[in-house]
C-alpha cells in the first residue's frame, strides 16, 4: 500500500548524497517482487491513503532523528514502514524480508516497532574489476547481496597495470579486445539500472597517476616519466598537455556514472620519483614532490566537479593534503586515518589494527596476510569521529589475472555481512560471533540470488585443469594489456592460468619432464591459481621430488583448506587439513631427491592417495579441493610437474593407468610405421597416402581431397595408453577437429577438440586416454585447400602388456584363490600374488606372442624379494635373465632399459627380503609388438 501523496518522491526533503532517486511507487515495486521471492506471496502495489489488517504500507515522512537513511517499522494487524527516504522504506523492507525468512513457511510477522538507522554513511565493497574482469551479470549479483545487508556502495576499479576495462569508440585502444572482458557504456547503465533499484551507489575508480601502463601509450604518444624518470607505469602529472588529455579521458567516462563521487586512485606512487631531476627542477623552495601531486589532484578535482561530482583518493600517509573537500580512503595504517579525520578530511577507511597489514581486505594472492580473517570485522568497533565517513572491504585481484569470481564472492560471503553490521551499528557487538553466524545462515541469500554453483562433476577421466610448467604464457590483447607481463604459467586444459607475480616460485628449474615449478623449504612461494573450490568428488595428480625436509608446508590451498605434502606434527607425511580446524594425515612420505607420482582421490567416502599408481592409504575424513594456489607463505622444498586437477574422483584403475603413462621411460611415438587409413588421398597420389603422415619422415605428406567431414587414422595393433598427439600440418590445416580413440575402429570417442585451429605444429598434451585407433576428424579446413599432415605422431609409455595375460607361478600360499598368480595381471592395485615361504620361487606371464619388451615395473607387497632375476623366454622353457638384483628392499621396482624379446616373461627370486614368502600387488611388462 503506496501513500498516494508521496509516491512520485525519493524523498520527504533533500534526497542523501548517496541515496537513491527512485521513487516510493518504484521501491514498493521492487520490495513487492522481493517479498514474492520469499513468501511466495503475490501481492498487487496499490495507492490508497488508507489501509486495512494485513496490508503493508509504505510512506515518505520526514523525521530527523532517522537520518538519511533510517526507518521506521511499526506491525500490529498490518505492517507500516516509513523513512525520511526511499532508502529507509527499502532498508525497513530488508528487515521485514529477513524476519519472514526466518519464519518460513510461516508469514507471520511479529507486533512491534523497530526504529533503526545506520551510524557510517559511506558502507562499502571494493572490487578490482581491472586486473580481473568481472561480467556484469556477477556485478548485478553482488549488489543484490550487498543491498540484502544493507550496505550501500559499491565500487569498482577499472583500470590498473594490467588493463583498462572501460570501453568507449574515442579510446578503443585503452580496452581488450575481447567484448567479454570490457564495459561499455551500456554495461555501465544496465549495472546502475539494478543498482538504483537496490539503493546501491556505484563509484568508479580511474586509478591514476600510476599503473598507467595500458594507456599511457594511446596513439603512439609516451605520456609516461619512461624517458625523464626511468619509469612507464606513471604518467608525466606535471605536464600540461597530460594533464589535460587525462582530463579529457575522465570527462569522457564520468557521465557515465550518476552516483556523487568519482575515485581518482592514487596509490603506490613510486618513492623513487622524490630523486628524479626532472620532478625536483620543478619544485619551489620548501616543496616536495607531494606538492607536484597535490596540484595534479587538484586540476583533476575541477574536472570531476564541473561535473557536478565530488572527488576521492586513496592515501596510506598524510603527506598528501589536497583541499578538505576531496573524500580520503585510507590504505594506510589505522593512524594514517585518524590523522587525516584530525585534519578535517572526511576518511573512508580500510584499515581497523595498527599492524601494517590490518586492512578489511580480500587479497588472496597473500592469504595469510591479507585477507582479513573471519570474525575480526565482527570483533571490530569502529571510532568514533564526526569525519569517520564510512568503511570499505576491498578485493585486489593482484596475482589472479585469471581466477574464477565464485571465488572472491565465496570470501566476501560472511564477511559483507560482518561489515554490514560494524557500520550500521557501530556499538559493540552483544552476539557472539557463533551466534550472529548462525542468525546470518537462518536469513539466507538474497532475494534471487542463487547459491554459488558447485563444479560440475566429470566422469570422462579427463582433467579440468592441466599444468606441464613448460612454457609461460602471455595473454593477448583480448583479455590484458601483454606489454607488462611477469611470471604466467598456462593451464593446457582451461584458463585458470597461473601467476607468479609477488611470491615467485623458482622458475624455470629441471623437472622430470621439461620444466618444472621449484619452490624453497618453508618458503613464501606461490603461483596463484584463484580457482573455486571443488566441493564434490576430485582427484589431483602430479610428479613431485622433494629435495629439503620441513613441516607443515602446503602444496595446494585456498583460505580455508590445503594439500599439505608435510603435515603438521607428522614425519614429512601428506596430509589434508582445514584452517582453524582439524589436521588429517594420509600415510606416504615423499621420497627425498626422487621422482615420485602421486595422486589424491577424494570423495564424500574419504580420501586415499596413491604412490606411483598404488594405494597407499586411505582416510574416511575429506576436504573440498582448494583451488587458490599453488604453494603459499610455507611451500614444500622441491620441484613440482604435471600438475592435473579433475572433477572426479578416479578409480584404482584409471590411476594406474595414468601411472602407466609416464611409468617406463619418456613418451615414445607409439604409431611411427603402423598402418594408417583416410577418408580421401589427393588425386589417389601415391605420395599423399595416409601412411606418409606416420613414416617417420617429416619431408613426406598425406594431402586428402577438397572436403569436409575428412579424417586420418591409425592402427596402433594393440590397446595403449595415449598421453598425447603431435600434428605437423602442411600449409593445408584443419580450422575445426577432434582427436577421436577408439578400440575397434568403429565407435569413436573424442579425447580433443578445437574449432581454432591455425596450423604449424599443435602439440597436444595431458591427454588421458586408451584404445588401438586413433584418429584426427576434420570438421572444418582452415584453408579452400584440403587436410594436409606431415606428420602425425601419438604418444605415450609402452602399453603394460601382461595385463589380464595368462600367469603361473611356483607356488601360491595355502592355495587360496585370492593369492593366485592371476591376480598380480589383474590391473587392480589392491589384489596381490602371495607364495609359500620358500626359495626359489617364481611368478610368470605368457603374453600370447613375441614381444619387444623394453621394461618391467614389480609393486612389492611388504613380503618382497633382495635377490631375484627377471627373465624372458620364447617358449616357456628355457630362460634368459635380462635383469638381476641382490640388493632388493621393496616397494616399486620400476627396470627400464631393457631390450628384450619374448613371449612368456617371470620374476625368479632367490633369497627373500623377509620371514615370509614372495608377494606382488601389480607386476607389468612394458614394450610392444
Amino acid at each position: 500500500m503506496v501513500d498516494p501523496a508521496t509516491a512520485d518522491d525519493a524523498a520527504a526533503g533533500t534526497p542523501a548524497l548517496l541515496g537513491s532517486l527512485r521513487t516510493l511507487r518504484e521501491t514498493a515495486q521492487r520490495i513487492r517482487d522481493d517479498l514474492e521471492l520469499v513468501t511466495s506471496l503475490d501481492l498487487p502495489v496499490v495507492e490508497s491513503a488508507t489501509s486495512t489488517a494485513g496490508d503493508i504500507t509504505l510512506a515518505l515522512a520526514a523525521d530527523a532523528t532517522l537520518g538519511d537513511e533510517g526507518y521506521e517499522l511499526s506491525a500490529t494487524d498490518r505492517i507500516a514502514i516509513s523513512a525520511p527516504a526511499t532508502d529507509g522504506i527499502f532498508y525497513g523492507a530488508q528487515s521485514l524480508l529477513q524476519v519472514l525468512r526466518q519464519a518460513a513457511p510461516s508469514t507471520v510477522f511479529p507486533q512491534g516497532e523497530i526504529r533503526d538507522w545506520p551510524d557510517l554513511t559511506y558502507r562499502a565493497e571494493h572490487f578490482d574489476v581491472s586486473r580481473r574482469y568481472m561480467s556484469v551479470e556477477d556485478i548485478q549479483d553482488e549488489i543484490r547481496r550487498a543491498a540484502w545487508s544493507k550496505l550501500n556502495v559499491i565500487q569498482l576499479m577499472f583500470n590498473q597495470a594490467n588493463a583498462f576495462r572501460l570501453y568507449s569508440p574515442d579510446y578503443a585502444a585503452a580496452a581488450p579486445t575481447d567484448p567479454g572482458q570490457r564495459y561499455t557504456q551500456a554495461d555501465i547503465a544496465a549495472i546502475e539500472e539494478v543498482a538504483a533499484d537496490y539503493h546501491v551507489t556505484i563509484v568508479p575508480e580511474v586509478q591514476n597517476p600510476t599503473k598507467m601502463q595500458p594507456i599511457a601509450g594511446l596513439g603512439g604518444i609516451d605520456r609516461s616519466l619512461a624517458s625523464q624518470c626511468g619509469d612507464p607505469s606513471t604518467i608525466d602529472f606535471t605536464d600540461p598537455a597530460v594533464v589535460t588529455w587525462f582530463q579529457d579521458l575522465l570527462d569522457e567516462f564520468i557521465p557515465w556514472f550518476s552516483g556523487p563521487y568519482i575515485h581518482l586512485g592514487n596509490d603506490e606512487v613510486p618513492t623513487s620519483l622524490a630523486s628524479c631531476s626532472y620532478l625536483t627542477s620543478q619544485l619551489g623552495a620548501g616543496e616536495t614532490i607531494d606538492d607536484l601531486q597535490e596540484e595534479y589532484i587538484a586540476s583533476l578535482k575541477a574536472t570531476v566537479e564541473a561535473r557536478d561530482k565530488t572527488a576521492m583518493i586513496w592515501v596510506n600517509n598524510t603527506r598528501i593534503r589536497p583541499g578538505t573537500d576531496v573524500l580520503i580512503m585510507n590504505f594506510g595504517a589505522e593512524s594514517v586515518a585518524a590523522s587525516m579525520r584530525s585534519l578535517g578530511y572526511q576518511v573512508v577507511d580500510s584499515a581497523y589494527k595498527s599492524g601494517p597489514y590490518d586492512r578489511f581486505y580480500i587479497s588472496p594472492s597473500d592469504f595469510e596476510g591479507k585477507v582479513v580473517p573471519r570474525g575480526d570485522i565482527y570483533a571490530w568497533t569502529p571510532p568514533a569521529h564526526a569525519n569517520n565517513f564510512g568503511q570499505v572491504l576491498a578485493m585486489w585481484g593482484d596475482d589472479l589475472f585469471f581466477s574464477e569470481t565464485d571465488y572472491f564472492i565465496d570470501m566476501f560471503d560472511g564477511r559483507r555481512e560482518e561489515l554490514a553490521e560494524r557500520t550500521w551499528n557501530t556499538a559493540a557487538a552483544g552476539a557472539t560471533f557463533a551466534t550472529f553466524s548462525s542468525l546470518i545462515g537462518a536469513i539466507g541469500r538474497a532475494p534471487g540470488v542463487a547459491a554459488l554453483p558447485s563444479v560440475p562433476e566429470t566422469t570422462d577421466g579427463q582433467p579440468i585443469h592441466a599444468y606441464d610448467f613448460n612454457s609461460t604464457y602471455t595473454p593477448t590483447a583480448a583479455t590484458h594489456y601483454p606489454g607488462y607481463w611477469k611470471l604466467s604459467l598456462a593451464d593446457s586444459v582451461g584458463t585458470l592460468h597461473g601467476n607468479g607475480w609477488i611470491f615467485t616460485p623458482n622458475y624455470p628449474v629441471a623437472g622430470r619432464d621439461g620444466n618444472g615449478l621449484g619452490f624453497g623449504a618453508a618458503a613464501s612461494q606461490s603461483l596463484n591459481l584463484g580457482g573455486y573450490r571443488i566441493a564434490g568428488a576430485w582427484s589431483t595428480a602430479f610428479w613431485i621430488k622433494r629435495t629439503a625436509n620441513s613441516t607443515n608446508t602446503v602444496l595446494l590451498r585456498d583460505m580455508d583448506h590445503a594439500i599439505k605434502v608435510e603435515q603438521s606434527g607428522t614425519a614429512n607425511r601428506f596430509g589434508i587439513s582445514t584452517y582453524g580446524g582439524a589436521n588429517y594425515t594420509l600415510a606416504y612420505t615423499a621420497p627425498l631427491n626422487t621422482w615420485a607420482h602421486v595422486t589424491i582421490t577424494s570423495d564424500s567416502g574419504g580420501t586415499s592417495l596413491y604412490a606411483d599408481g598404488v594405494l597407499v592409504d586411505s582416510i574416511a575424513q575429506q576436504i573440498p579441493l582448494p583451488l587458490g594456489g599453488i604453494g603459499g607463505r610455507r611451500s614444500f622444498g622441491g620441484v613440482l610437474d604435471d600438475l592435473l586437477i579433475y572433477a572426479e574422483k578416479l578409480t584404482a584403475l584409471e590411476v594406474a593407468a595414468l601411472y602407466g603413462t609416464y611409468a617406463v621411460g619418456t613418451p615414445v611415438d607409439l604409431a611411427a610405421g603402423k598402418t594408417a587409413t583416410a577418408s580421401s588421398v589427393k588425386n589417389a597420389n601415391p605420395d599423399r597416402v595416409a601412411s606418409k603422415a606416420f613414416d617417420g619422415d617429416s619431408a613426406t605428406r598425406w594431402g586428402s581431397e577438397y572436403a569436409d567431414p575428412t579424417w586420418v587414422q591409425v592402427d596402433l595393433g594393440q590397446s595403449v595408453a595415449i598421453s598425447g598427439v603431435r600434428l605437423n600440418w602442411e600449409s593445408a590445416y584443419g580450422k575445426s577437429y577432434k582427436i577421436q580413440v577408439s578400440s575397434d575402429g568403429t565407435t569413436w570417442t573424442d579425447v580433443y577438440s578445437t574449432t581454432t585451429g591455425d596450423g604449424g605444429v599443435d602439440e597436444i598434451a595431458g591427454l588421458s586416454a586408451t584404445g588401438r585407433y586413433v584418429r584426427m576428424y576434420g570438421t572444418e579446413r582452415g584453408t579452400t585447400f584440403g587436410y594436409s599432415l606431415f606428420d602425425f605422431n601419438v604418444y605415450g609409455s609402452p602399453a603394460d602388456l601382461a595385463v589380464g595375460k595368462m600367469a603361473t607361478a611356483s607356488s601360491v600360499k595355502s592355495s587360496n584363490p585370492d593369492r593366485a598368480a592371476s591376480k598380480a595381471f589383474d590391473g587392480d592395485p589392491a589384489t596381490r600374488w602371495g607364495s609359500e615361504y620358500v626359495d626359489p620361487t617364481w611368478i610368470q606371464v605368457d603374453l600370447g606372442t613375441s614381444m619387444s619388451i623394453n621394461g618391467v615395473r614389480l609393486n612389492w607387497e611388504s613380503a618382497f624379494s633382495k635377490s631375484y632375476q627377471v627373465q624372458v623366454s620364447s617358449d616357456g622353457t628355457t630362460w634368459t635373465d635380462v635383469y638381476s638384483t641382490t640388493t632388493g628392499d621393496g616397494g616399486v621396482d620400476q627396470i627400464t632399459g631393457l631390450s628384450a624379446t619374448g613371449r612368456y616373461v617371470r620374476m625368479y627370486g632367490t633369497e627373500r627380503g623377509t620371514g615370509y614368502g614372495y608377494s606382488l600387488w601389480d607386476f607389468n611388462v612394458y614394450g610392444g609388438p
